[in-house]
């Protein structure tokens, strides 16, 4: 039966070509680099009857590692890329109908071969009969010639050039500082009115199975992109202007999310710096590559 240009590709083992010339070389698989993580969210929100000064401060660190390098990037291919694969396909499927088996023997082959159903005898004898065929021998004959012009079509997607870099393990603290104010008017005339004000202050280890940071570096471009996840929640001690005493657990961010990806940013390693804006603050980033 004809194959289509994935399997044949398979099939025949064929390379991907790499003729563009590197800008650096990617790091070898498993290699290991720590990356130090400030995140800073600072945020107010007022209303008539609450408001919130927040300030959460992430300091963290992970050890990242390197995962293969590849041609295609985490948002697939470029648009030279997938032009190259079109032409690519084309031409592979000249070549595979150039060297196909004629419509009428596979009509035959088909039909043979359903009289047979799954009897492996009948389908062994039904092999040896079509090698004997003079189109099959043929077609045997060029199996060198038609490999060899599929390695004609390999498409260029270029170098390896995109590496992946995954968490191992991420440790850090989480510092908070925030203020509440809660205000009721009361009933008529003010009766029972009050204002309460919260304050939550103090430090907490993130959990040891966080796993916040995600790395792509381009060493063509020369870029780096993150991909960057908050902190869990942490409880923290908290002192009411009514209640006194008592904690609360305390999400990282606030009103301000956070991108899906922070970059491009030139250069691979060193220090690199993103923010956040929100309608109520923002969120500020700082990565540090520590060999």
């Amino acid at each position: 039966m004809r194959r289509n240009l994935a399997t044949a590709l398979t099939i025949l083992g064929m390379p991907l070509a790499a003729s563009h010339a590197l800008a650096a070389e990617p790091a070898p698989a498993g290699a290991t680099a720590t990356v130090e993580i400030k995140m800073t969210v600072k945020e107010t929100i007022k209303s008539d009857f609450h408001s919130t000064a927040i300030e959460r401060v992430l300091n963290a660190q992970c050890i990242m590692q390197a995962g293969p390098a590849s041609q295609v990037g985490s948002k697939g291919m470029t648009p030279e890329q997938q032009a190259a694969m079109e032409a690519s396909t084309a031409k592979a499927q000249d070549v595979q109908q150039q060297y196909a088996p004629s419509d009428e023997m596979m009509a035959n082959l088909e039909a043979e071969a359903a009289k047979c159903g799954s009897d492996e005898a009948c389908l062994t004898a039904l092999a040896m009969k079509l090698s004997q065929t003079q189109e099959m021998q043929a077609m045997a004959k060029q199996v060198p010639e038609a490999q060899q012009a599929m390695q004609g079509v390999n498409p260029d997607l270029g170098p390896a050039r995109y590496q992946m870099w995954q968490p191992q393990s991420c440790t850090g603290t989480v510092t908070v500082n925030d203020t509440y104010v809660d205000s009721d008017p009361g009933g008529e005339g003010g009766d029972g009115a009050y204002t309460d004000t919260t304050t939550a202050k103090g430090s907490a280890k993130i959990m040891p199975d966080w796993r916040g940071l995600v790395v792509e570096t381009d060493v063509v471009d020369g870029t780096t992109v993150y991909v960057q996840a908050p902190a869990p929640p942490v409880t923290i001690a908290t002192v009411s202007s009514r209640t006194g005493a008592g904690d609360r657990q305390i999400p990282f961010l606030g009103e301000t999310k956070l991108p899906e990806t922070f970059g491009p940013y030139k250069g691979i390693g060193g220090k690199h710096k993103g923010q956040a804006k929100g309608d109520a603050g923002s969120v500020s980033v700082e990565w540090v590559w520590k060999s």
